[in-house]
């Protein structure tokens, strides 16, 4: 069995200014630090951590970076632990995308597993890759601990992938808050869910995904 410490990034400069930041690089902001250092401390003061593994891009990286340094293990970079690939909507707020792309925001905001941004990558295809990441990351570290620092649609597809939820029903699954901790057990191909978006820990505010043109 693998157990999966799913970390989601603090809070950045995009989700302050909403929106959409994809793969695009954007930094965490100061509440992002300082929600990075809770999580650091609640992780270090609960958990195990034998193996660290992270999205390269940094809001996750600097995310996973405090409990790396005080357990002095070396951070492993995944390009497959990337947030979903926005495409045009990239860089644009949700009134922006609104205004530019109607029918596929409307799509998204109300039926988010058939979605696709302009020129990205569906939920669907989100989906496929959260599964084959973390099938892969299970078979290298079988019988460890794994911290896992990545982004809010990747938690939400792996989590529709383990529990089967079907594409109609992808909405009905949210988004897990900034900085969060989630806990996955997975043996054989199946994942069991103990903990899903902590977030008592968080003494410098609680910041979540929410999509709105208001």
């Amino acid at each position: 069995m693998v157990t999966f410490i799913l970390v989601r990034h603090g809070y950045s400069a995009f989700n302050k200014t909403r929106k959409f930041s994809g793969q695009c690089d954007v930094p965490l902001d100061e509440i992002g630090r300082l929600q990075a250092a809770d999580t650091a401390k609640y992780i270090l003061s609960n958990y195990g951590i034998d193996t660290i593994v992270s999205s390269d891009l940094s809001r996750a990286l600097d995310t996973a970076k405090p409990i790396a340094d005080a357990l002095g293990l070396p951070i492993k970079l995944d390009e497959d632990l990337r947030e979903l690939n926005t495409g045009d909507w990239t860089g644009l707020t949700f009134v922006e995308i609104a205004a530019r792309y109607p029918e596929s925001f409307a799509l998204y905001c109300d039926n988010v597993g058939y979605s696709r941004p302009d020129g990205g990558e569906s939920y669907e295809e989100l989906i496929a890759r959260a599964t084959r990441a973390m099938i892969r990351i299970a078979a290298e570290n079988e019988g460890k601990t794994v911290l896992v620092s990545t982004h809010g649609g990747f938690i939400r597809c792996l989590r529709c992938a383990l529990l089967g939820v079907a594409l109609d029903e992808v909405k009905n699954v949210p988004h897990v808050a900034n900085a969060s901790v989630s806990v996955c057990e997975y043996e054989n191909g199946e994942g069991r869910f103990t903990l899903v978006g902590y977030k008592d820990h968080l003494t410098n505010g609680t910041t979540e995904f929410r999509v709105s043109v208001v």
